[in-house]
């Protein structure tokens, strides 16, 4: 009975564990890429006419994370995702435009990491950032393109 009992905590609290991080499991196997990467990705995207082919690139571009780095902070907003309740905005300047990446982030434990947010200043705070990608966001204005990141690590560098 005591091996039995040993047997089921010990499967409990390994299944908790996993439950908690699979997430953080899953991610390791997923390829990093670049925001420039993003955005030869975008330019074939705008490019096709063909439907299916679009869904294809975004397809790829969905099982990857997308790293920034050394970005500062422009903006903290109410989110554009029903997920979450605060997007990080940051502007990176390309040879096209400006990129805005609006960031959302995640603690191991699938909340969203507001404390982390709250620490934030815009204009200030310099963060990298690890997430996977949504979507493009297309909006009438003078930005090259928005990209949507979620389930975010965010490291505040200064």
């Amino acid at each position: 009975m005591k091996k039995i009992s040993l047997f089921l905590a010990i499967l409990l609290l390994s299944s908790t564990a996993c439950s908690s991080s699979y997430h953080k499991l899953v991610r390791l196997f997923k390829t990093n890429i670049s925001i420039e990467e993003v955005l030869k990705e975008k330019e074939r995207y705008d490019l096709s006419a063909n439907p299916a082919e679009k869904h294809l690139i975004l397809d790829n571009l969905q099982k990857n994370l997308v790293t920034v780095k050394n970005a500062v902070v422009k903006d903290i907003i109410p989110a554009i995702n029903i997920d979450y309740k605060f997007s990080v905005v940051v502007s990176i300047p390309s040879e096209k435009g400006t990129i805005d990446c609006y960031i959302h982030t995640k603690t191991i434990y699938q909340k969203e990491d507001i404390k982390h947010i709250a620490r934030m200043k815009q204009g200030v705070t310099k963060i990298n950032a690890r997430g996977e990608f949504n979507r493009f966001i297309t909006l009438l204005d003078d930005v090259y393109a928005r990209i949507e990141l979620i389930n975010s690590d965010v490291e505040i560098i200064e």
